[in-house]
Parts: C-alpha cells; sequence; structure tokens
C-alpha cells in the first residue's frame, strides 16, 4: 500500500501524516528539517510524481535527523533510499562503504537542459567531496550557508526614510537615526547560535582582503603565518561584532535591544515582529520559522539584506571591490544508502533536482537561498523577499563566492577556520560580555589568540603542521 507526502516540519518533531493511496512502489527520504521545514524536499518529490506516477514518495524529517541517519547508516539499518548526511559524517560513512558511489550520476545529463551535473556543481563543491586515490564521489551538495544577514521592518524603515545600509558605517549610522525614535535599531538571539553571527565575521574578513586571497590562499591553511599575515582585518572583524552587539549609539542607547544576548533566536525574532526592535540579526529562513507568529500581525512587511561590507569603500587590502563577494558553507550532502531498495530511483530523483522547474521550486521553498550549483530559475517567480535574497546570496559567479571547502588535513580535522578556532567561543564571550569595553577587549585577544592556537599546531621543525593535529603520520 502506498503513502502519499503530506509531510511538513518546523524542526519541532518528526513528520507523521500519511495516507493510502493504491498500489504503487513507496520511495522513502530522511531529511535534516528546522528553520526552512520541509517544503523544498515536499515540492521536489510532487514534481517527480507528477511525472512518475508509479512512484510515491515518504519524508521523513525532524531536527534530530542527522543523528538518526549516522546512526542507522553505521548499523546497518537504514531503509530510506535517500538521505540528507551532515557534511561532517560524509568522509567516514563514505569510506566505510554506507554510501553509494555517484560518479555515474554526475556524467548523468539533466533533463532540461543537456547540461550534465558535473558542469554545474559548483568546482570547489565538487573536489571537497571526492574520496581516497580513486576520486569517488558519494553524494550532491545540498544548500548554500552564507553569513546570515538582517531582516528589517519595511513599514518602519518606509515611514522613516531610512535606507538599507551597504557598508557597516552605513549601518551604524542608520542605527543613530532609528534610536532617536525610541525604538532599538537590532535585536539578536544571543541565547542560542551565536546569536546568528557564527559566519558574519569570516564574511568581513573575505571583503576586507578579497576573493583571490582567501579562496588561493588563506583556504589552503598551509601555515601558521595567515593568521599573522590577517591579523588586521580579523581584528576589525572581532571589533566590528563587538560595536554591533555592545555599542552604543550617538544618544548613549544600546544598539541592541535589552536582553538580547540572552534571547532564543525565536525569542528576539518576536520582539522585532511586535516592533520591538527595527533589525534583527537572522537568516533566510525567517518567513518560514516564523509564519505562525506573523498570522497574527497580518499587516507586518519585512525585508532582507546581507550582511553590510566593513570597508566604507567596499574594497579589499588591494582596492578591489569586494562588495559581492560572499563567504558561503555547503557542509550537508544528498547521498543514497550503499543498501539502498531503489537506488535506481534515488539517483533520477536526485538528477531531476537540477532541472530549472525543480530548481525553482527549492530556492522558493527555502526563501530565495540556492544550492552550490549553477542552474538557472524563474526568478520571476519568486515573492521580492525570496528575490532580494537569492540576488544578493545565490546568484553564482566568478570570483564571487568562497565556500570554505575545508581540504586541508588540518582544517579537515577541525583544528583551524577562518576565525574563532582557539579554545573559548570568543563570539559568545563578545556577546555575554558586561560592556562596550569589555567586548573590545576579548576582541582584541580574540585576534591575538587566533594565530596563538595556530602556532601551537605548528612544528617548527619540520616546518610543517604537527602530525598529531594533520593526522599525517
Amino acid at each position: 500500500m502506498g503513502i502519499s507526502l503530506t509531510a511538513a516540519c518546523m524542526g519541532c518533531g518528526e513528520t507523521d501524516k500519511q495516507e493510502s493511496t493504491g498500489d504503487k512502489t513507496q520511495i522513502q527520504i530522511s531529511v535534516y528539517a528546522a528553520g526552512y521545514g520541509t517544503g523544498w524536499i515536499d515540492e521536489a518529490c510532487k514534481l517527480y510524481e507528477a511525472t512518475h506516477p508509479e512512484y510515491e514518495f515518504k519524508v521523513r524529517a525532524n531536527s534530530r535527523m542527522f543523528d538518526t541517519i549516522e546512526t542507522e547508516l553505521s548499523n546497518d539499518t537504514c531503509t530510506s533510499d535517500i538521505v540528507l548526511v551532515a557534511g561532517y559524517d560524509y568522509l567516514n560513512l563514505a569510506t566505510k562503504g554506507k554510501l553509494t558511489e555517484l560518479s555515474d550520476l554526475y556524467d548523468s545529463e539533466i533533463p532540461d537542459s543537456g547540461a550534465k551535473v558535473r558542469d554545474v556543481v559548483i568546482e570547489e563543491q565538487y573536489q571537497c567531496r571526492l574520496v581516497g586515490e580513486e576520486n569517488k564521489i558519494y553524494g550532491i551538495p545540498w544548500q548554500d550557508m552564507s553569513a546570515n544577514g538582517f531582516v528589517y521592518n519595511k513599514k518602519m524603515f518606509a515611514e522613516n526614510g531610512w535606507e538599507v545600509p551597504t557598508t557597516m558605517d552605513e549601518f551604524f549610522a542608520l542605527c543613530d537615526k532609528i534610536a532617536e525614535t525610541g525604538v532599538a535599531p537590532l535585536v539578536y538571539g544571543g541565547g542560542q547560535e551565536n546569536g546568528y553571527f557564527s559566519r558574519t565575521p569570516s564574511q568581513w574578513l573575505l571583503q576586507y582582503y578579497g576573493f583571490d586571497y582567501m579562496q588561493n590562499t588563506f583556504e589552503k591553511y598551509e601555515s601558521p603565518e595567515q593568521y599573522e599575515v590577517t591579523a588586521e582585518g580579523r581584528l576589525k572583524a572581532y571589533q566590528t561584532l563587538a560595536k554591533l552587539v555592545k555599542g552604543k549609539t550617538a544618544n548613549g542607547s544600546s544598539i541592541a535591544l535589552t536582553g538580547s544576548n540572552a534571547f532564543t533566536a525565536q525569542a528576539a525574532q518576536r520582539e522585532f515582529v511586535k516592533g520591538n526592535a527595527a533589525i534583527v540579526s537572522c537568516g533566510t529562513w525567517f518567513p518560514t520559522e516564523m509564519e505562525s507568529i506573523l498570522k497574527d500581525y497580518p499587516d507586518f512587511e519585512f525585508g532582507y539584506f546581507p550582511v553590510p561590507h566593513i570597508n566604507a569603500d567596499k574594497t579589499d587590502i588591494d582596492g578591489n571591490d569586494t562588495s559581492t563577494v560572499r563567504y558561503l558553507q555547503a557542509a550537508n550532502i544528498l547521498c543514497i544508502p550503499s543498501n539502498a531498495a531503489h537506488a535506481d530511483v534515488a539517483k533520477d530523483f536526485l538528477l531531476n533536482m537540477f532541472t530549472k522547474e525543480s530548481y525553482t521550486t527549492f530556492v522558493k521553498a527555502n526563501n530565495g537561498t540556492g544550492r552550490p550549483i549553477n542552474v538557472e530559475i524563474d526568478v520571476e517567480s519568486l515573492d521580492d523577499f525570496a528575490k532580494s535574497v537569492y540576488e544578493a546570496e545565490g546568484q553564482k559567479g566568478e570570483g564571487r563566492c568562497v565556500y570554505e571547502t575545508l581540504s586541508s588535513p588540518i582544517a579537515v580535522n577541525g583544528y583551524v577556520a577562518p576565525m574563532n578556532f582557539s579554545k573559548d567561543d570568543s563570539y559568545l564571550a563578545i556577546i555575554n560580555s558586561a560592556s562596550y569595553d569589555e567586548a573590545m577587549k576579548i576582541a582584541s585577544e580574540s585576534s591575538q589568540n587566533d594565530y596563538k592556537t595556530a602556532l601551537s599546531f605548528w612544528d617548527s621543525k619540520t616546518k610543517s603542521w604537527d602530525s598529531v593535529y594533520s593526522g599525517k603520520k
């Protein structure tokens, strides 16, 4: 007996709505679902079912699914045909034979374009998925994760004549204007996920040093020297974060709404919707995650803007325009278990996710956030919020997107990163500091600690990363 797809999850529980529709082959999919819900996979399944009526899809989704999938695959108890694997589990599962090798999928032509999957997947994302000396690949990249930007009150901005900032200087000047109205300029959920600032300083670092250096030199992680060379930019990034969360406006009021350092993400977003702050630090999942609350505020209008540039002239240290470069991660990956009952159907389904129609539904369901692929979409079908996100974050282009792909062993093993990798969480320390002065002191120390920590992993005798940390024994 078949089961139709009626899954919808906001991350609070596993989907379980099912109904019988006749004798069809059931394809099972297990995916992580939180802020974005499951709209992206629901739509992909519906499109495939429309042209393949002999199949029906059952989607299993919740916010704990990464752990569930890893456990099931490791124990050979997974019954799903397609799974969303966490990036940190991919290599281990692939090398242990738990995933189906997908080179033939990458060599397949996308039905509506004639291009091969290999042609449209971003090169960095393809290379970092290759496993072993034979360079086999076991999945396709799922979703871009950019530095989370800001959601703003469009009506409040329009009524006061405020313009969306494109630089942090403009942002802080805007905060002065907002504070004059008695409204807090910003609210953030500091009690959860670093206030959604976990990738923001890395975006500033990229803006400061530019695409070429970050992509072709910094990300090679060849020595601790790169942290000494970039000390100036990292200091400014840490200090900018300190000012954002602990700074004052011209009239002496706090930039951030009182209590932001302790708010959960949703608590901060509720304060924003209620009009207690003009801007909230958030990701593009805001419309999906806040859907039920927004029903009580039918006239509330909101927009999105990406992380403003750290430099007033929007250029890097060499004077190159870096106004459109984006720091991105795409750590998670769609895979097929090695024991999948319907592996051929699963491959065809994943192939169809690369068509313009399917990819457009993906971007729409994710409010403008895309995947690390170059596939055309129907931009005009997006609402204003999603369109602004896609134009800022979703489009790929040469010299535009730097992916933190962690190809160096010292980075793969989790010892180094662009910023914030010393023993203590610098971002949380800044957020939880007692004052602006203390936050700035922590910012200064954090920049130095990045270099000191990297240096502790270096073997000065061999002039290479210590094998204990690099894994090269």
